[in-house]
């Protein structure tokens, strides 16, 4: 494997998890606001004055944008591993996190790194279909941007409870560990 081009693309499925619980009540939304900018533009809907007509309508085109934008982004979220740094992709985000910076990567088990029992009710839903996965650990010896910009950006799960650090949950977490590793490695014999 050649460490000058870039790796392959894995899916960062927490950030995926995330777009899809948005997108689907943001369509409905949209549609229930819609219908009712509809009926209360034929006069069946009283409860609606023509006056507050345009900001029924104002709601339901922004929901139904927020909901089509999440439903494209779900799938634009990814981690990968580049020559002398390994890129984190969101859809407003895209962070290069530079090898000297990794202190060391290991595969975690999800269930051990955020008990069920110690997590909120949310939190706990919210990573119920991953508890069972092992998700690749990079522990860094300093975020390339405070961690409040990045809590913006990423979910709270996406980094190490207990350090400094990230959490990429992805399908093959061998294949991505083993193309960090090599690529550290190969930056680190240049040195």
């Amino acid at each position: 494997m050649s460490t000058s081009k870039p790796g392959d693309r894995h899916d960062l499925l927490l950030a995926q998890r995330s777009w899809e619980r948005l997108w689907k009540p943001a369509l409905l939304l949209g549609v229930l606001l819609s219908i009712a900018w509809w009926q209360a533009g034929t006069g069946k809907l009283p409860l609606i004055e023509t006056a507050d007509n345009l900001w029924v309508l104002g709601g339901a085109v922004i929901c139904l944008l927020m909901g089509l934008f999440a439903l494209v982004a779900r799938n634009m979220s990814y981690v990968q591993p580049q020559a002398i740094h390994f890129r984190i992709a969101t859809p407003f985000l895209k962070l290069d996190v530079a090898y000297r910076r990794v202190r060391s990567i290991r595969p975690v088990d999800l269930v051990q790194l955020f008990p069920p029992d110690r997590q909120s009710w949310a939190r706990r839903r919210f990573l119920a279909p991953f508890y069972g996965y092992t998700a690749v650990a990079v522990e860094l010896n300093g975020y390339p941007l405070p961690r409040a910009a990045l809590q913006l950006f990423f979910p709270t799960q996406f980094f190490l409870p207990q350090a400094t650090g990230f959490v990429l949950l992805v399908e093959d977490w061998m294949r991505l560990s083993t193309e960090l590793d090599s690529r550290i490695g190969a930056m680190r014999g240049r040195k």
